[in-house]
Parts: structure tokens; sequence; C-alpha cells
């Protein structure tokens, strides 16, 4: 996700600026970015984290909407074919445009911090800087809430991990009872049957899979061949003969409706984006009372909005 897409920078500026006037100094690096939002490039986190896996994932984050309740997705399908005629006969073939739409409520998120002049300079003492520590909670919290609600969902609407619209299968045991050349199996069948059922079609064919991470340490720690001279994981081979394919992992699917869920899916805008309408936006510092200060912060979020069903495959109970 870019960095633009998920933070508006204009009030991390302001923000800077209202520190600024109220006497809480920092280098001007440290406040907007450097330090409290982790290292970043123009396009992605460069510091990963275990509980960040969505927001790493690739699937890019869509800023439209704004401060409307509800989104709407349309999608036009192309239906009908020519028929074999000739210029003068009236039973020619219809070629014609439908649109199929979807649905997602906007939920509003805020929250706030608050600390005095003795807060500050007791911290001031111990070499930390409190205001972006406050901060860089709120942004921590952003994140987390971005991860869950991109995994499971919010309130009724299903997240990548349990979308009802993708196609579902079981996998054959649980990865510890799986032999390397099955456990192989049956993380490339996922992704073959996933790629089979969009018929190659680039942008929706998978190239992620996400998986509890007990089990891609299994895929790291399982040699494909147990009886071969090869030092070879599943996960390295998986990693050889897919190389278009990013294996990530999270915890958050290791229970996904009574079941460990893994899936495959494609990352590109055509198949999913995450609504965020309103990214994070941090208000100015505010000076309550004589000694105390409160900053505010919010953002708005739909949640997952997959445009093909097709794009996702999940394997249960790996």
């Amino acid at each position: 996700m870019k960095i633009g897409q998920l933070y508006n920078l204009d009030k991390f500026k302001a923000f800077k600026d209202s520190a600024k006037q109220s006497g809480f100094t920092d280098s001007d690096a440290g406040v907007i970015l450097s330090r409290f939002l982790t290292a970043v490039n123009p396009r992605l986190f460069e510091k990963k984290y275990p509980e960040l896996a969505f927001v790493n994932s690739g699937i890019q984050a869509n800023n439209i909407g704004g401060y409307a309740r509800r989104i709407q997705s349309l999608r036009l399908i192309d239906r009908g074919d020519f028929a074999d005629t000739d210029d003068q006969d009236t039973n020619k073939g219809l070629i014609s445009l439908t649109a199929e739409d979807n649905y997602l409520r906007v939920y509003p998120k805020t929250a706030h911090s608050i600390w005095t002049d003795d807060d500050i300079k007791e911290a001031e003492l111990a070499h930390i800087n409190l205001v972006e520590r406050y901060v860089a909670t709120h942004n921590k919290v952003y994140l987390q809430t971005v991860d869950k609600i991109g995994f499971l969902g919010h309130d009724g609407q299903a997240g990548l991990l349990n979308n009802a619209g993708f196609a579902v299968t079981a996998a054959s045991g649980k990865a510890e009872t799986l032999k390397g050349a099955d456990l192989y199996n049956e993380i490339a069948s996922l992704i073959i049957d996933q790629r089979s059922g969009v018929n190659n079609t680039p942008e929706y064919s998978a190239d992620t899979v996400v998986m509890p991470i007990r089990a891609m340490n299994v895929l790291a720690g399982t040699l494909l061949n147990a009886n071969a001279y090869t030092s070879k994981s599943v996960l390295a081979a998986l990693q050889d003969n897919f190389p278009d394919v990013k294996f990530i992992a999270t915890f958050r699917a290791e229970n996904v409706n009574g079941a460990s869920a893994t899936v495959a899916f494609a990352t590109d805008d055509n198949s999913m984006v995450m609504r965020i309408p309103v990214p994070l936006t941090i208000g100015e510092i505010v000076n309550t009372s004589s000694f105390t200060y409160r900053v505010d912060s919010k953002f708005r979020i739909g949640g997952l909005d997959v445009l093909e069903n097709a794009a996702g495959r999940i394997l249960t109970g790996l």
C-alpha cells in the first residue's frame, strides 16, 4: 500500500507545526515519517511487522468515497456473440453490456490522547518525546485495525480469509501431519486450481498466498523429499516453481470460523481493493487547559472490496 493512501500527510504536517507552536520540539524528519510511521520509501513500507501482513500483502488501498456512508463498486461485463448471418438477415447476433455492483458500508473510527505539562517534563528526563510516542501508538493501532479488517472483515462484512464468494476446498490434513510431497501438492494445487479457474487471466491470477504462521514454519522446515540427497524445503520448492507468487503468513489465519485458512489470491486492483475513503488523519495539538494538551485522530474504512470472486481461493484446515 502507498503511504499517501494510508495517511493524510497534509494533516501530519499541520500536526508537526502545531507541536512546534506548543513548544514540543523534534527534528523535521522525526515528527512526520522517519520514526513513528517506520522507515518508508515512496511506495511501500520497508520495515515489515508480522501482525501487518495484510498491509504488506500488495493489495492496494483506495481512497475514493471521502465522507460518504456507502461505497458502490461497478463492473462492466460484456455479453453476447456474433451470429452466422449476413447484412440482410434480421437475426443478427446481439452484443451488450451489463453492470454488476457491490456496496460496502463505511465505518468512521476516532481516537484521542491527552497529556499534561508534567507528563512532558517527566518524559524529557528520560529523553523520551512523549508526543511522538502518543502519535506512534495511534499509528500502530490504526495499522493493526486495517490488518484485522482486511483479513477478517468487520460487522458482517467479510475479509480476505472468510470471503464467502471464494471457492473453498479442504486440506487432506494439517501441515504437521503431511509428508513433504503431499504438503507441496496442497499449496501447488491451490494455486493451480485458482489460476485455472480464471483461465490464467493476469489480473485475476493469484500472485500471493497467505497462510497461518504455523503452516509457514512447517513449509520452511520440512524437506520436499526426506529420502533424497537434497536440502530443499517445501517452501523453497514452491518459491522455485512459482517465482511470481509471494508467500506470507499471519496469525489471523490460524482460526477462521473454527479452522485455519490458506488463501491464494490476486492483488491486482481489478480483483480487489481495500477501501479506506479517509486515511489516518492526525489533528493539531490543542491546549485544553493551562497545563493539559490533546490530539485527536480519525479515519474511515469500508474494508476489502472483492471485485472478482474467482480472484481468490481458500484451503481450509491446513
